[in-house]
């Protein structure tokens, strides 16, 4: 990720081609807390009485926005903003939004569950929006989970997601092995799940769900707490069910709700099916999307017709949110969109949209990481409840926290094995190629990249062998 907010905005004009517009939603610039001295010059004309739009820039690239009121005709002058929240800079080697850094997967398991749905998509076999993104936004990073090796898990972002592996002990062959974090509910409570029931206060996200870069019509995840979960991540707002009746509810940037009937009359705006297990119903343009079938790679590589998914709320979870008709900024212009919030996904459905790109879901990966690690999406006139963490890079290879590869019975991505058995008194030679960190390493250093003990016994005898490696960088470890 560079430095620049605007290096942002221009790639998502590259990304855009590759995506429907709806979802293509991202983060603003930096925040403004009011109270403080930060300045900005007016540039906007001010009859008498009425506001005109400030705008400058504060302490480098981040960009403070404020309302200055004329009350003699027309002028200009200053007007005090507040402090700018400056964005937090990632590295290019750890994160480029839009699949742009040619990041290998993380692990195998995460290539196998995007390739099947998204392998035909990027290779041009067919056109429809992607599930996840035309590749990995990231190296591969642990995150804080209490249930994980070491507290951690092993996480990579997506445009559309973040997949993990929460017990990277189980079984591989199983189909929730890979899941994708609930992002949706993070955003909108404003806390980051740590743990199967662990979470730490973060920050609402005043984050648009859809649009252009800096939209400011659609709503933001925070404005969701409205009609969705609240800051304790319970949802007061379930619905009964309402299948056969039209989708007319409206919901502005802030979350107030109003009634268009003439949404009713959209093709699919019809609800279709209620969900027990969150109570709230879902459109029939949303339920034949996520049961919708195609061109998708199955485990021998070969391109069949199947469901994209199954069951249903793989990839999106359950329905936390009625659906909700809302105006967007899409490529310039001001579009109905209507939006539903899933615990891991939110859906967007743009009727003008051509084909195969009506509904799609938002870059929720992208927003999560942007909130999370580069200090967006704070709300105005709301400090950071905490200052976001760097992200950390996980060595490559089958490994454990701390960069401690264990031996097994068969080398995967670099993991040593135990190639004899030891008698009494002997020595196992372990061999095998230790795997190697990399992403950004603190200069003059030591990184342990390998470290795997493997043990045998045999006849009641117990030997072990050891290959360690280890390397003093000097900066820099481009993946």
């Amino acid at each position: 990720m560079n430095k620049k907010i605007l290096s942002a905005a221009a790639s998502m004009g590259a990304a855009s081609i590759l995506f429907g517009t709806a979802a293509m939603a991202q983060t603003p610039g930096a925040t403004v807390v009011p109270g403080s001295t930060a300045v900005a010059s007016v540039t906007g004309t001010a009859a008498a009485s009425t506001t005109a739009q400030a705008t400058g820039t504060v302490a480098g690239t981040s960009v403070a926005t404020a309302n200055a009121t004329a009350t003699g005709g027309t002028g200009s002058g200053t007007a005090v903003v507040g402090t700018a929240i400056p964005t937090v800079a990632v590295s290019g080697a750890v994160y480029q939004a839009g699949g742009k850094g040619n990041f290998a997967f993380a692990d195998p398991a995460f290539r196998s569950v995007w390739d099947r749905t998204d392998g035909p998509v990027a290779a041009g076999q067919v056109s429809r929006t992607f599930f996840w993104g035309p590749g990995p936004n990231s190296v591969g990073l642990l995150e804080p989970y209490k249930q994980g090796p070491a507290g951690q898990h092993l996480v990579q972002y997506f445009d559309k997601s973040r997949m993990e592996i929460n017990n990277p002990a189980g079984n591989r062959s199983q189909q929730f092995f890979v899941t994708n974090g609930l992002l949706t509910v993070d955003l909108i409570a404003g806390s980051v799940q740590v743990g199967d029931a662990d979470f730490t206060t973060f920050h609402p996200a005043c984050i648009p769900m859809s649009g252009d870069f800096g939209d400011q019509l659609a709503p933001t995840y925070f404005a969701f707490q409205k009609v969705s979960v609240g800051s304790n991540r319970q949802d007061t707002h379930q619905g009964t069910d309402r299948t056969g009746q039209k989708v007319t509810a409206t919901i502005d940037r802030n979350g107030n709700t109003g009634t268009d009937e003439s949404k009713g009359n959209v093709q699919g705006a019809n609800l279709v099916q209620f969900v027990p297990e969150t109570k709230h119903n879902i459109p029939q343009v949303f339920w034949n999307f996520l049961n919708s079938q195609g061109p998708v790679r199955d485990a021998t590589g070969r391109t069949v017709s199947e469901t994209l998914q199954s069951p249903y709320f793989f990839a999106s979870g359950y329905p936390i949110s009625e659906p909700y008709w809302a105006k967007a900024t899409i490529s310039g212009k001001t579009t109905d969109v209507m939006i539903q919030a899933f615990e891991r996904r939110a859906l967007t459905f743009v009727p003008t949209n051509p084909a195969g790109f009506q509904v799609e879901m938002a870059n929720i990966g992208q927003h999560y990481f942007d909130w999370r690690y580069r200090n967006f999406g704070i709300c105005p006139a709301t400090a950071p409840g905490t200052t976001p963490g760097t992200p950390v890079v996980a060595p490559t290879g089958t490994v454990q926290a701390g960069g401690t590869a264990v031996a097994s019975a068969t080398v995967d991505r670099g993991t040593p094995k135990a190639t004899n058995t030891a008698g009494a008194g002997s020595t196992a030679v372990a061999t095998g190629t230790a795997p190697v960190a990399t992403g950004t390493v603190v200069p003059g250093s030591t990184t342990v990249v390998g470290g795997a003990t493997a043990t045998t016994a045999t006849g009641g005898a117990t030997s072990t062998s050891t290959v360690t490696t280890s390397v003093s960088p000097v900066g820099t470890r481009v993946p």
